[in-house]
């Protein structure tokens, strides 16, 4: 009977010890003699191309190699063991793994089986429950006279003028132009002195007391006014240089001439068009946000855990990229957000499983005719033969993912459809 031939036909065994929410723990039991080829196995290999002093590379002899290399061996062969083995007990126990497993625990003595350990991350089971007829409260889908009025204001705000106001005292909507010099017990405070600085006098002061002292001053006035700096008294020597008031100019057909329009009526059909478009998108977007609440209140289930750390990671990043050029964040400030932000990574991990399993519930799916389409619709934005070859080879390489977006779009259009509207 040859070194590497056994009469046992053993198989490795497989089985799941433990169930918590999405994290299995299972083991996996290799038969010894398994173990013992492979290991040997490894030693034929690492004898091919071990150097030794003494010998040519890859002629020593195998107890020589042995002697040297047999940790080593039995490392490449543990790695050959796992990479065969635990793939097949994922299959044999069917499990969907969304991650990659990761092994906890190795028992192996000569001789005897070996018995691996490892922790594994499933897909939840998503049920897809009260899909339908999800109660929508929906918010009008045009805009109103009075939401039409204040975009008319708004841009009267955005094209307004300041000129010299004709009162001789500062009041309660004009802009002091003020020159001034802080100082705190007789002693001037460094840089706090400017010069034709503009005060709006009805907006909110970082320096408390400012407006309160220059309201009722005359142009070309100056005084001491008794201000807080830094949460401390200081004084304010201040001189009122000019007083203005803003103008804001008529809504007429001057106006609208200056926006580009040939009368006042094309202005505000302009404006009605693009309220309507911002409303619908609102209402839309908010009646999505509806049936996404819903489904997740709906369908609770335990979630893989580095799932919802990805998940959390990605919105953290997008937020520290939002706040560069801001002011530093601390890494306290950072953990805290990353707690409060976890519930909602959770809400769009479990919304993914939950339009997953509507999808197929429902047997919607990406057909070829909406990737061509999504693909139409890409092309009439490039605008160089450059572009539109990217773009073909973006849609080759990420077909799935694309398929996905897709399907969960084509998934919530079904549900919107599917809701029960009411005004709101």
């Amino acid at each position: 009977m040859g070194l590497f031939t056994s009469t046992k036909s053993d198989k490795a065994k497989f089985k799941k010890l433990k169930e918590e929410g999405c994290v299995v723990t299972l083991s996996v039991e290799i038969p010894a003699e398994e173990v013992t080829n492979q290991t040997q196995t490894s030693l034929v290999r690492l004898q091919n191309r071990a150097r030794i002093p003494g010998f040519r590379a890859g002629k020593a002899p195998l107890d020589v190699v042995k002697q040297h290399f047999t940790g080593h061996a039995k490392e490449e062969a543990l790695d050959a063991l796992i990479r065969k083995h635990v793939p097949a007990a994922l299959e044999e126990l069917k499990l969907r793994v969304v991650e990659t497993p990761s092994v906890e625990d190795v028992k192996w003595k000569d001789g005897e089986p070996l018995t691996i350990q490892v922790r594994v991350e499933i897909a939840p089971t998503a049920t897809a429950k009260d899909y339908t007829k999800i109660a929508v409260a929906r918010k009008p889908v045009a805009a109103d006279a009075k939401a039409l009025d204040k975009r008319l204001e708004d841009l009267r705000e955005s094209h307004a003028r300041l000129e010299a106001a004709k009162d001789e005292k500062v009041g309660a909507k004009h802009f002091a132009v003020i020159d001034y010099a802080a100082s705190r017990d007789g002693k001037p405070l460094p840089n706090a002195k400017g010069a034709g600085e503009l005060v709006d006098m009805s907006a909110e002061q970082s320096v408390e007391g400012l407006t309160a002292g220059l309201l009722g001053m005359k142009r070309g006035e100056s005084k001491d006014i008794t201000v807080k700096l830094g949460g401390q008294d200081a004084k304010l020597a201040v001189t009122v240089t000019e007083i203005k008031e803003k103008i804001l100019p008529a809504v007429d057909a001057e106006f609208a001439k200056d926006l580009g329009f040939e009368t006042l009526d094309e202005l505000k059909a302009k404006l009605k068009e693009v309220l309507d478009r911002e409303t619908k998108n609102e209402s839309e977007a908010d009646a999505v946000r509806q049936i996404e609440e819903s489904l997740v209140k709906s369908n609770q289930f335990p979630l893989p855990p580095s799932l919802v750390e990805r998940q959390l990671e990605g919105m953290m990043e997008r937020m520290q990229r939002q706040l560069a050029g801001s002011a530093q964040v601390s890494e306290k400030v950072l953990a805290d957000l990353k707690d409060k932000m976890k519930p909602k990574a959770e809400d769009e991990v479990r919304l993914a499983f939950v339009l997953s399993a509507i999808a197929e519930k429902e047997k919607i799916d990406a057909s070829e005719a909406d990737l061509n389409a999504e693909l139409e619709l890409g092309l009439k934005d490039a605008e160089t033969e450059e572009k539109k070859k990217d773009l073909r080879e973006v849609f080759t390489k990420r077909k799935d993912q694309i398929s996905h977006m897709i399907r969960e779009r084509k998934t919530m259009q079904f549900l919107k459809d599917k809701a029960a509207y009411k005004d709101a």
